[in-house]
């Protein structure tokens, strides 16, 4: 009897005889817990839900059962170790920088991060907007103290939590800050890290040098705690261009996605890179630095799934290959793409499915379970091969 552990050791290893399948996020922790039983539901589901104080580290066992039960019934297969990280894959736990919430509102939630940013959250209509950025030139990076990587409060009851999941066969995942996008969640406002690139490349390298210090103490924390991998959030392209050129990919971000895949191997982890975006050019890249784990490679974003997997499933595990327009469409065009895809994954054993969007609000949750069952049925996953 195989469990997810070793299902996903086995996909790294090209041995699985089935298609694992992970679905990135929801669109809120209401839409996570409309699309699962309430015994499933678990305090630290969500970001948006966190206390006045910064505290995203480690849950109860109770807590614990229920995140389980939770993936099993949603079908992921990756447990993603602290509060609020395990909806929205790539975000959340100690290894973003902790957040907390400053006001709450019937439609809306306030949020603060440790290094000063706020963000306010509207949630229906959904709305985000991100203020207060710390840093607009060199002075203000210089002065900008980060909070300590090595405190241990950031990781009060990881080790444990990591135990307890590895001990029911779980796949632990530990979310880190990306090292492009974490300047514009975290530092910079996002037109300011685009025009640093191009206009103040001392900043830009100073900036990164900064927040990639830090993710390496923070990462190599969490495989002290007992992670199995980490997972990363750095989109580097829009629809139908990279946000910045090879040239400055490689100056400023491959370094630093080339140590953190160097620290994770030499603790026999993985990295598990979320990007989204038309980021062929820099595919080779990617595959330099080492990742062990890409997504979601969007068709709409111009990616042929097959000709990704024929050409990468040997360098690195395919994750994704799904349309952010999958869950609209009529059931029987998904169920022919699920078999389309599940025969893909016979062939390339080294491939997870994975959406690129998350879990709508609109979709029911009647809806979601239809598309669920569709998918074990067509990657032929029978229940008792595994928990």
């Amino acid at each position: 009897m195989m469990n997810n552990r070793e299902w996903i050791k086995s996909i790294l290893d090209g041995t699985s005889r089935s298609t694992a399948q992970h679905w990135m996020s929801f669109f809120n922790a209401d839409t996570a817990r409309k699309m699962s039983p309430a015994e499933c539901h678990y305090n630290g589901m969500s970001l948006y839900e966190a206390g006045n104080e910064f505290d995203m580290g480690g849950m109860s066992h109770d807590d614990l059962g229920r995140l389980i039960d939770f993936n099993k019934h949603t079908d992921r297969v990756f447990a993603c170790l602290g509060k609020g990280a395990n909806i929205m894959f790539g975000h959340g736990g100690p290894g973003e920088f902790f957040c907390r919430t400053i006001e709450r509102g019937k439609n809306h939630v306030v949020m603060e991060y440790e290094t000063g940013v706020k963000s306010k959250i509207q949630f229906q209509p959904h709305f985000y907007h991100a203020f207060d950025h710390p840093v607009k030139d060199m002075a203000d990076l210089e002065a900008l103290e980060l909070p300590d990587p090595n405190d241990p409060f950031r990781y009060e009851g990881l080790k444990d939590n990591a135990e307890y999941l590895k001990s029911k066969g779980q796949y632990v995942v530990g979310s880190l800050n990306g090292f492009f996008s974490g300047i514009h969640y975290f530092l910079m406002d996002y037109q300011d890290t685009l025009a640093s690139i191009l206009v103040e490349p001392e900043l830009m390298q100073a900036a990164v040098d900064k927040l990639g210090q830090w993710n390496l103490v923070v990462a190599e924390n969490m495989f002290k705690a007992g992670v199995d991998g980490l997972a990363i959030c750095d989109d580097l392209g829009s629809n139908h261009n990279l946000l910045m050129s090879p040239t400055d990919y490689r100056r400023f971000f491959k370094p630093w996605h080339k140590k953190i895949c160097e620290l994770a191997h030499s603790h026999n982890g993985t990295v598990h890179l979320h990007s989204h975006g038309a980021i062929h050019e820099l595919l080779d890249d990617l595959v330099d630095c080492g990742f062990d784990f890409i997504n979601p490679f969007d068709p709409d974003e111009g990616y042929d799934i097959e000709e990704i997997l024929r050409k990468y499933s040997d360098k690195f595990v395919v994750v994704g290959g799904f349309p952010g327009s999958f869950w609209y469409w009529e059931p029987s065009r998904q169920q022919q793409y699920l078999e389309k895809m599940a025969r893909l994954g016979q062939k390339h054993p080294r491939f997870i499915f994975m959406d690129s969007s998350g879990i709508p609000d609109d979709m029911t949750a009647r809806q979601y379970r239809e598309v669920t069952q569709m998918s074990i049925i067509a990657r032929n996953i029978k229940g008792k091969d595994f928990i």
